[in-house]
């Protein structure tokens, strides 16, 4: 059987993600074919059952994870055993002939500190969502909700003021490599490992 056309599904858990990616389509042609989704609920559970339905229908599904409710108890746990199953695998699907490659991509704590990476980098430890959100403010309005996003399209958003994109990458790369080599409990992003996938280019 011929090979499917290649599909990238992203996979977030909540809006945010998906509000993101779609405001980088129109000055980013590579992300016009990547398809932002989210699960209808954000439990684990939820997250799971659209991996099983993405890994039959897409060649690479790339999952972004917010680690703010997973560092411990039952949610660690569980997030841990789904990470486990799913995290740079591939899975095979012969009669369609998708061989589908997952990823987890991890920010910690939320997405906003990706955000944040647009305007400055830093390795602070943030404890809470709402102390990325702060310092996120000081640099522009934000408000985690599906009107402000509709009415702020994000990355065209953040570029009036003031910031980029490719500065946001290099900054979550820069936190990975510092929070790898330094064994350091900072706050890090995977998203500019995602998007450097995404848009064919490597890191730097």
């Amino acid at each position: 059987m011929e090979k499917v056309k290649q599909t990238t599904l992203i996979l977030g858990e909540g809006i945010t993600e998906f509000f993101f990616l779609d405001s980088l389509k129109d000055e980013y042609r590579e992300l016009r074919q990547v398809k932002p989704s989210c699960p209808r609920n954000s439990s684990l559970e939820d997250l799971e059952a659209e991996i099983e339905k993405a890994i039959r229908d897409y060649n690479r599904v790339f999952c972004i994870i917010d680690m703010d409710n997973k560092h411990e108890g039952k949610d660690r746990q569980k997030y841990l055993a789904l990470k486990k199953k799913y995290h740079k695998q591939v899975f095979k699907d012969d009669k369609k002939g998708i061989d589908c490659y997952l990823q987890f991509f991890e920010t910690d704590r939320c997405t906003e500190l990706f955000f944040l990476y647009y305007f400055k980098y830093t390795t602070k430890k943030f404890d809470s969502y709402d102390a990325v959100e702060k310092e996120l403010k000081g640099f522009c309005e934000y408000e985690k909700r599906i009107k402000f996003f509709r009415s702020h399209p994000l990355h065209p958003y953040f570029k009036k003021k003031g910031g980029s994109l490719e500065k946001a990458i290099k900054h979550a790369l820069k936190s990975k490599v510092y929070r790898t080599t330094t064994d350091s409990d900072c706050s890090f992003s995977e998203l500019g490992e995602m998007l450097n996938l995404l848009l064919g280019k490597k890191d730097v």
